[in-house]
């Protein structure tokens, strides 16, 4: 099977098998697995991997680990071609996906601490054109 690149503005719920849809403007990816099982492979762009378009054809880096399915595949995408790579054991698919999930989990905390950090310096940029306004105006 060979690997069509299609850019979309929103995955759609039933996708066709050898097509991988991408929408930039959310960052996901999706695709039917290359095994042939039917699972819907959903990526997220690009924090755990990056698509791109080689002449209509798909490429995905890094590998493809379907861990959450049955048929644990396991394959990088080039060109459109597909290339097996050992399949995941149970306990290699469970740590792979915790720690995806908690590097997930760290993201969105910097992203929140960063957001907190903003807010407190907003806020103290605030309090002191109320103080200086306050001084000048009495």
């Amino acid at each position: 099977m060979r690997f069509a690149y299609r850019a979309v503005e929103r995955l759609p719920k039933q996708l066709s098998a050898g097509v991988i849809y991408h929408s930039e403007e959310f960052e996901v990816a999706a695709l039917l697995c290359a095994c042939g099982c039917g699972h819907r492979v959903t990526l997220l762009v690009p924090d755990s991997h990056r698509v791109s378009a080689d002449g209509g054809w798909a490429t995905v880096r890094p590998s493809i680990a379907v861990c959450d399915a049955p048929c644990k595949s396991h394959y990088v995408i080039s060109a459109g071609e597909v290339e097996w790579l050992p399949a995941f054991s149970n306990a290699t698919a469970s740590s792979v996906m915790r720690k995806q999930i908690a590097r997930h989990a760290a993201q969105d905390m910097q992203r929140r601490s960063f957001g907190k950090k903003v807010m407190a310096a907003i806020a103290a940029a605030f309090s002191r054109v109320r103080a200086a306004v306050k001084g000048i105006f009495g």
